[in-house]
């Protein structure tokens, strides 16, 4: 005769663990649940915030290390607790820290920690201030994704880039440094190029990098529109060369829909119908708020002395009549390929690809 006797329930202590560990993934899954709903009703999903301009490095392709930049105050953690708070009021928005190199800012891991609260918070670094502590207590404190700069496969031709020497090594063991401190495998860490004139031969070798160490690629389409910078276009066949490319390696997660766009990009010095306002804004070190980080002598108002819903309207009337058709950077074309793309099947297929869980112990 067959024994009815149920399992042995767990033990007190265990259902205690249980619940504590579910309670505390709860705030968690709210913020992604608020962020799914945004993202489907078209609202505001994406803030690029500088936290500073100051630069260890002189690239050739930026200009924020200039001497026109070095004054320029720093945000401090109090204030970006401030604008996590403001823009919660809209929605749980992915957060791109940046610069300047972030890293330099004293009080990085607390902003990360403030803006992690409601929000997502990822950061592009030169990689050459990573250290094992460091980049432990960003990952502990919330940090979603880092990605290091790398734009050649050539040490020699990356550390002219970024006018250091040794640059490219820095940034390569910043890269292992930073795969072996995340504490959740939902953090990712990339590599990022900037796609040129002379490097798209370099991306192979690139990816070659990335798959040894276990980690994503991803790339962004130069912009010369601000500053003084010098016009270094990409191949006219930029975008068929990067989808090609793609198709041979799994760790490049870049959306199809975004690199299909590069070839008309170069041909037409940009793409129209630019979404920032809507799906993107940036906020500046000192907390103006503009279209992106190519207008900041433009802002429509600050988020630390003003109503965010306020801000919110100026903006959706900026990009009402913004004509603007300057570039094809990833801030705004992976938003746009997920949300306004033709392939919508395999952009999600792609994001997927960009954020799934890649386990502490192994490789993407």
């Amino acid at each position: 005769m067959k024994s009815t006797a149920s399992a042995p329930a767990k033990p007190p202590e265990d259902q205690t663990t249980t619940s504590r560990a579910l309670c505390s993934r709860l705030p968690e899954l709210r913020k992604k649940l608020r962020f799914a709903k945004s993202f489907l009703r078209h609202r505001l999903v994406h803030v690029n915030l500088q936290i500073l301009y100051s630069c260890n490095y002189r690239c050739t392709i930026c200009d924020f290390w200039k001497p026109s930049w070095r004054n320029k105050p720093i945000l401090s953690a109090a204030q970006a607790k401030v604008i996590s708070e403001q823009l919660n009021l809209l929605g749980p928005q992915i957060i791109s820290i940046g610069g300047g190199e972030p890293m330099l800012h004293p009080e990085l891991t607390a902003i990360v920690s403030a803006l992690a609260r409601h929000h997502f918070p990822v950061m592009i670094t030169n990689g050459s201030l990573v250290t094992p502590t460091l980049a432990r207590a960003l990952f502990a404190a919330g940090m979603v994704e880092i990605s290091v700069s790398v734009d050649y496969a050539r040490p020699d031709k990356h550390d002219a880039q970024r006018g250091v020497a040794g640059a490219y090594a820095r940034a390569i063991e910043a890269l292992k440094i930073l795969q072996a401190n995340r504490t959740h495998p939902e953090q990712r860490v990339n590599m990022i190029s900037v796609i040129m004139n002379d490097n798209l031969p370099e991306v192979e070798p690139l990816l070659e990098t990335c798959r040894q160490l276990g980690i994503t690629y991803l790339v962004t389409l130069y912009s010369h529109s601000r500053g003084s910078k010098p016009e270094r276009l990409a191949a006219a066949d930029v975008g068929e060369q990067l989808l090609s490319i793609k198709r041979r390696h799994r760790h490049f997660v870049a959306l199809r829909g975004y690199l299909e766009k590069f070839t008309e990009a170069v041909a037409e010095n940009g793409i129209g119908q630019c979404q920032a306002g809507r799906d993107l804004w940036n906020i500046d070190s000192q907390g103006d708020v503009g279209l992106c980080i190519d207008r900041l002598e433009d802002p429509v108002g600050n988020i630390l002395s003003e109503d965010v819903f306020e801000l919110e309207h100026r903006l959706l009337e900026r990009h009402r009549g913004n004509q603007c058709r300057d570039c094809w950077t990833s801030c705004r074309g992976s938003i746009e390929a997920v949300r306004h793309g033709r392939s919508k099947l395999g952009n999600l297929f792609d994001y997927y690809q960009m954020t799934r869980l890649v386990h502490l112990n192994g490789a993407f």
